[in-house]
């Protein structure tokens, strides 16, 4: 039976921030199994990694980076900000794969996929965590699925970096990489996973056309180029960059009625990250010929009433079980916007505190998108607060 603990630290001496977050997250280092790192880009990543290997001799150790870091405390976005999960217990196991680009992503979570199966019997969920550029996530989504299965649960983020959209890194045992493929098999018989997702922003103006796209390489809008054509629609220079629109520039495709329905929005989002020479733009996933794209705007009403309304059908859920971890993946853009800073405190409260967040381990980062099931099979969001409980099946009468 799995057992959670969490930590977390604003310390900037990265060998001191790790040993503060593993003296709040166990008081057995040694029967840790995994430790999952989430990390902002000022750390030192080497010694962040080296000082949990010590502390925790027989863990594994992997995670990634995200503009800031989520615990069982709020959040931290400063530069040098630290949070863990620590998994103690043998039905648990990892697989890491590097070199993650655009056009090979499925073979390499196959590939990934197949070795997790094969180091663990019983796997019913699996975590997920990839670059954030250079990725197009619909395709790893389907290679998990060519190894596990369709109806295997997947859940995760792709990380992100302080913003800039210039990096994002993951982390495995001693290795750092900006082109990684993580996945977290749990086969602990007594656990199930509930999820939720939500993201609080509508379509303004008509949607756009997609006319010439390879994969996720996006080359006309209408006919024409497609980045500048975004650019005019919001009022902006068609020089303008990816990382000075990650707030106001996402791209929503519209959902059938029912998945409407569950996501408590019209429209499943994405972010333009990278753009060429041409004036074309790169989403994180494949974009058919054909696709319609609305360009959406940002209701922080909408946000704020839908976090209440999120955590209640997520109570619902859980239907009281014990919750024994929290994971969550999370937007940089989503919070009360004051003085040109999105201040994250009170949204992430309304989501901790009916679900005891205080007490219960918790780790999340803010990275440039979500994997969360929804409508039945798993997809890939952005711009969303998603949130993963583990809950504990109750005993047999």
């Amino acid at each position: 039976m799995l057992q959670f603990g969490s930590g977390n630290s604003s310390q900037v001496n990265s060998d001191s921030a790790m040993a503060e977050c593993l003296e709040k997250a166990t008081k057995d280092p040694g029967a840790v199994s995994l430790v999952i790192v989430h990390a902002t880009v000022g750390h030192n990543f080497k010694a962040l990694l080296a000082a949990a290997r010590t502390r925790c001799p027989n863990a594994t150790v992997i995670g990634c980076t995200g503009s800031g870091v989520i615990h069982s405390e709020g959040v931290t976005e400063a530069m040098r900000a630290l949070a863990v999960m620590t998994i103690a217990g043998p039905e648990v196991a990892v697989t890491f794969r590097d070199g993650l680009n655009r056009g090979n992503g499925r073979a390499l979570a196959a590939e990934a996929g197949q070795a997790l199966k094969q180091s663990l019997d019983g796997i019913n969920m699996v975590a997920l965590f990839t670059a954030g550029f250079d990725v197009t996530a619909d395709d790893v989504i389907a290679g998990v699925e060519d190894a596990l299965g369709s109806d295997m649960p997947i859940f995760g983020a792709t990380a992100a970096d302080n913003g800039k959209a210039q990096g994002s890194f993951q982390f495995y045992n001693d290795t750092v990489t900006e082109h990684g493929v993580l996945l977290v098999g749990f086969a602990d018989p007594t656990l199930e996973l509930e999820w939720i997702s939500h993201h609080g922003s509508n379509p303004i103006g008509a949607p756009f056309v997609v006319t010439a796209a390879q994969g996720n390489h996006i080359t006309t809008l209408d006919g024409k180029p497609a980045w500048p054509q975004i650019m005019e629609r919001l009022g902006l220079p068609p020089d303008t960059t990816p990382d000075q629109t990650l707030p106001i520039a996402g791209l929503g495709i519209e959902l059938p009625g029912a998945e409407q329905t569950e996501y408590d929005n019209s429209h499943t989002m994405r972010v333009p990250l990278e753009i060429d020479g041409a004036g074309g733009v790169y989403l994180p996933t494949s974009v058919p010929v054909g696709t319609k794209l609305s360009l959406m705007q940002r209701d922080e009403d909408k946000i704020f009433s839908g976090v209440e309304r999120m955590m209640d059908r997520l109570k619902e859920k859980v239907a009281g079980r014990e919750i024994v971890a929290v994971f969550q993946a999370d937007c940089m853009a989503r919070g009360r916007l004051t003085f040109d800073r999105v201040l994250k405190d009170e949204i992430i409260a309304k989501m901790q505190y009916p679900l005891d967040g205080a007490t219960v381990p918790w780790l999340g980062v803010y990275g440039f998108s979500e994997y969360c099931p929804l409508g039945g099979r798993n997809q890939f969001h952005s711009y969303t607060t998603s949130l993963f409980p583990l809950v504990r099946r109750p005993a047999a009468p």
